[in-house]
């Protein structure tokens, strides 16, 4: 039988030993977190994710759970729409973090939880999958040495409101912008990302009074910008400042590949990171099926996906990033909103 060895128990970890238990691989998972997460922001599962989680076995729980969300609109700050409300051309469910990993886990085999490791001393499996996030110990091993996080110059700060809505709506002012979007369980999720040099002096730390933080950092912007901070839970805002990586030369290296964020973490911009994850988890399972088909070895499979997924997953991680630089520019913002309007109206 062959073995492969998962660091990593979140979504591309869960969804890549679904995936390959289902082909009658033996699976183990190694997760340094002692359980899955409690708290987490809300996803977006695209339609081409939402394939993904039916061959994973997961899609039915995740409809069940979450919100569909059909429709997409950016806003000035003052509440303007930027161009046309955008559809989605087929169901896009939004689901919260932990309720994705629940429903991923429930498909797959028994994670080791509290497993750090250093390292893949004492792994002897045909495949190894670092699926350890953006801070990733399998990355070097790939690489050759460490890649470093780039640090993206913005902070972000997410959280959730009791609520409900079917829209996506996004709010974009100089150096910031403001998101509300569906979640499930009642909720609203809500985020702010922002150029750290345009807080205003004296503006609350966000880490000790993140309303008091919103209120001066979105002081008359739309009213629903106003009324959606003032019912945030502040006990669930969670603050950090955002990362991507650079264009890795390779996410394979013999029988050790890398997926999601520990090969292509990006910003959050286009709401694409547990997307391409999922997409991941998928084309390697394909290459390491279609392999054990033929009875070869891992190595040219795990290429086979190194070609498939390499440079997919570094496109829509420099699109996040040149998205993030769009929305936050202080520069130029007519221009930026007429060629807004024209590509929706092209859409």
């Amino acid at each position: 039988m062959t073995t492969a060895a998962i660091i990593g128990g979140g979504i591309g970890g869960l969804a890549t030993a679904a995936l390959l238990t289902q082909q009658g691989w033996e699976v183990e998972v190694f997760e340094r977190a002692a359980s899955l997460p409690t708290t987490g922001t809300a996803l977006g599962m695209w339609p081409e994710a939402m394939a993904v989680l039916e061959r994973v076995g997961a899609a039915d729980a995740v409809r069940e759970i979450g919100i569909d969300q059909r429709i997409a609109e950016i806003r000035s700050a003052e509440g303007h729409r930027l161009g046309p409300e955008v559809r989605a051309k087929g169901a896009t469910v939004i689901i919260s973090r932990p309720r994705l990993l629940e429903a991923l886990a429930a498909c797959a085999p028994a994670v080791r939880f509290g497993d750090r490791r250093a390292g893949l001393d004492g792994l002897t499996h045909d495949v190894i999958v670092g699926a350890d996030g953006i801070g990733s110990v399998v990355r070097a091993h790939v690489v050759g040495h460490e890649v470093a996080p780039r640090p993206l110059g913005v902070d972000v700060l997410i959280g959730r409101c009791p609520g409900d809505t079917d829209v996506f709506t996004e709010y974009w002012g100089p150096g910031r912008l403001f998101g509300v979007t569906p979640r499930d369980g009642g909720y609203i999720n809500w985020y702010s990302e922002f150029d750290p040099r345009v807080v205003p002096p004296g503006t609350p730390d966000p880490d000790e009074d993140p309303r008091g933080f919103l209120r001066a950092m979105y002081r008359g912007w739309a009213p629903r910008v106003a009324e959606t901070i003032e019912g945030i839970e502040a006990e669930t805002a969670l603050h950090y400042r955002s990362r991507d990586l650079p264009r890795l030369p390779r996410i394979v290296r013999g029988n050790v590949a890398l997926l999601g964020d520990a090969a292509h973490a990006m910003a959050p911009n286009l709401g694409r990171g547990a997307c391409e994850t999922l997409l991941d988890a998928a084309a390697l399972a394909d290459a390491l099926g279609a392999a054990a088909d033929v009875g070869g070895d891992a190595a040219p499979a795990l290429r086979a996906y190194e070609a498939a997924r390499r440079r997919a997953g570094q496109r829509t991680m420099l699109l996040s990033r040149a998205m993030r630089h769009v929305a936050l520019v202080s520069r130029l913002r007519a221009p930026r909103d007429l060629l807004l309007r024209a590509v929706a109206a092209a859409a």
